[in-house]
């Protein structure tokens, strides 16, 4: 959704196995950009994840060199993230006619992202 104050959105997914309904996973992610001055936005985003499928994982511990080694993947039942950004858009609205590869307008973008 876009509005002269900026953007925001929301997505929302899910699957799972029809054999077994108690493993699916399902993820939100959403982002907001509010628009600061002319060209200089603030970006918000984040993501919650919730898996319950790992099927492929083996039963047996990994040692402690395949986890640091990165050899083994262990089970995790959830994940999240969020960021904090600053955009700042500069150039001729017009120039994704001159040049089709600025796609959706605005000149160039420049984005600074802190996880």
């Amino acid at each position: 959704m876009k509005e002269p104050w900026g953007s925001t959105g929301i997505t929302l997914q899910g699957s799972n196995y029809l054999h077994d309904f108690l493993k699916y996973q399902i993820s939100i992610y959403g982002n907001i950009s509010f628009r600061l001055i002319e060209g200089l936005s603030l970006d918000l985003s984040g993501r919650y994840s919730e898996s319950r499928d790992q099927l492929s994982l083996p039963k047996q511990n990994a040692s402690t060199e395949d986890i640091l080694l990165q050899r083994r993947e262990l089970e995790s039942q959830f994940d999240y993230y969020c960021s904090v950004g600053l955009s700042f858009s500069f150039g001729s609205i017009y120039n994704n006619i001159v040049n089709p590869r600025f796609g959706g307008g605005g000149g160039s973008q420049t984005v600074i992202y802190y996880n």
